[in-house]
């Protein structure tokens, strides 16, 4: 049953149009692009009109008081919002949940002091006792951003040295520059789309998705290019059981790490790195495939 469903799956890519599958890509590419320069004209949450990215509290700067409630307690954070927002206090919140805990997280500005907002959070009717409260000077949190850009933008320069070196051909160097530049700008938007801030925790899962595309993209063009036996369509669909085998066991376990735990820095990398996930299958089997296949063919 298995092995027929693989040959069928097979039998339909060796087939299928590569310019057609190009342009699955090429369209998910423009669509998030298109829906990042939206999303730059839009005020919302901890995003300014004219940026175009939600920022987290070490990005932008702030306070944000983070308590343990029961977990069985309901809170509508919309609600929440306008209640703090009657008493003068503009909130952002957002609620966690893991298998044994739930968290409550409530960011302000940094003006608003620790025992304003508990005070309104027990006028609310939530009993808060454990918590814990952070402060980011924005300044310093400005300059994080720098750095963090900086970061990003400095491993996608060398990865792209590196493939370069490794390949020394143009063609390859180009489809695996397009796989992982598909990759950032999709989870950019998707990020952005279900209201995932960018965060010093998120930004390491930025460039932990530069190293899983580049794997990926490494394995499909290392097994068309240097092996010999079978045609091409046999060479990159072999590359492409591995790549799902390897796609399988690592969402595995970031679904197990991002259901199991309440810290925010772990939810944040693996919720990154799930996303990335899907987005690279179509990034490299219908992106970087299609124009190494071309390449070979022609």
């Amino acid at each position: 049953m298995l092995e027929d469903t693989v040959k069928k799956l097979q039998d339909w890519y060796s087939g299928a149009d590569k310019r057609m599958l190009f342009a699955v890509s090429l369209c998910l590419l423009l669509v998030s692009s298109g829906y990042l320069y939206y999303n730059m004209g839009r005020e919302r949450g901890a995003k300014e009109e004219g940026e175009w990215l939600l920022k987290g509290l070490n990005l932008r700067g702030g306070n944000q008081l983070t308590a343990d409630i029961p977990i069985d307690m309901e809170v509508n954070t919309r609600e929440l919002e306008r209640y703090f927002a009657d008493r003068g206090i503009e909130t952002e919140i957002r609620t966690s949940r893991s298998a044994t805990e739930r968290r409550l997280e409530v960011r302000t500005d940094i003006r608003v002091t620790e025992e304003e907002i508990v005070d309104v959070l027990t006028e609310w009717g939530m009993e808060i006792e454990d918590y814990t409260f952070n402060q980011v000077d924005p300044g310093l949190a400005e300059g994080f951003w720098e750095q963090s850009r900086l970061a990003l933008i400095a491993a996608f320069i060398f990865m792209g040295v590196v493939v370069f070196f490794v390949f020394r051909d143009f063609i390859p160097f180009v489809a695996i520059i397009y796989a992982v530049g598909l990759d950032m700008i999709v989870v950019l938007a998707v990020m952005q789309l279900f209201q995932i801030p960018l965060t010093l925790a998120s930004f390491a899962g930025l460039l932990l998705v530069i190293g899983y595309s580049v794997d990926s993209d490494v394995v499909l063009v290392t097994r068309v290019l240097k092996r010999k036996k079978g045609t091409v369509s046999e060479r990159t669909f072999s590359a492409m059981r591995t790549n799902i085998a390897m796609m399988v066991t690592t969402l595995s376990a970031l679904v197990v790490l991002y259901i199991a735990t309440t810290a925010q820095a772990l939810r944040e990398v693996a919720s990154v790195l799930i996303i990335a996930l899907a987005i690279d299958f179509i990034s490299t089997w219908f992106g970087n495939a299609s124009i190494i296949r071309w390449w070979v063919e022609r």
